[in-house]
C-alpha cells in the first residue's frame, strides 16, 4: 500500500486510478465497475464510490457533475471545458483562448478575481443532431 497526499492508495483505488489515467474519457462509477470486472478485478460498487471520493479529495481525479451523477477524468489534463449531448449523453471537450480571455476581461470589469471555473455547454452532438435533423425529442439528461 502506498500513501499519497494523506490517502491510502489501496489495491482497489490503484485499479480505479489506473483505469482513469489510461483513458481520455469520462467515467461514472458504474462504467468503472463494468470495465474493472471485464479486466478480472473484483471490486464492489460501494468500494468504487468510496475510492472515487478519496481520489477526488486527494486531487488525483477531477469530477464533472452531469444529470445528478459524477463523471471522473484524469486530473493531469490541461484546462478544458465540456460539451454535453442531452440526447445520448456524450461528453466532449474543447479549449478556447478567446473564451478564457473574455472571462478574464469580464472578471476585471467587475473587479473580480477568478480562482477557477467550469464551463459546460449542453445541446446535441453532431451524431444526434444529424440523426434527428427535423425532430427534437425530449432531452435524456437534465443540466
Amino acid at each position: 500500500m502506498i500513501i499519497i497526499r494523506f490517502m491510502r492508495l489501496t489495491r482497489q483505488r490503484a485499479a480505479i486510478l489506473r483505469l482513469i489515467n489510461r483513458s481520455e474519457g469520462h467515467w461514472d462509477a458504474e462504467g468503472i465497475a463494468t470495465a474493472l470486472q471485464r479486466r478480472g478485478e473484483r471490486i464492489g460498487i460501494a468500494t468504487i464510490y468510496r475510492g472515487l471520493q478519496a481520489l477526488e479529495r486527494a486531487g488525483l481525479v477531477t469530477a464533472l457533475q452531469i444529470d445528478g451523477r459524477k463523471h471522473y477524468e484524469r486530473a493531469d489534463k490541461r484546462h478544458h471545458d465540456h460539451l454535453i449531448c442531452l440526447h445520448c449523453g456524450a461528453i466532449g471537450e474543447f479549449c478556447s483562448a478567446e473564451i478564457e480571455a473574455l472571462q478574464q476581461e469580464i472578471a476585471a470589469a467587475h473587479r473580480f478575481i477568478i480562482s477557477h471555473h467550469a464551463l459546460t455547454l449542453y445541446g446535441r452532438c453532431r451524431r444526434c443532431g444529424a440523426h434527428d435533423a427535423g425532430r427534437q425529442p425530449p432531452p435524456r439528461l437534465q443540466p
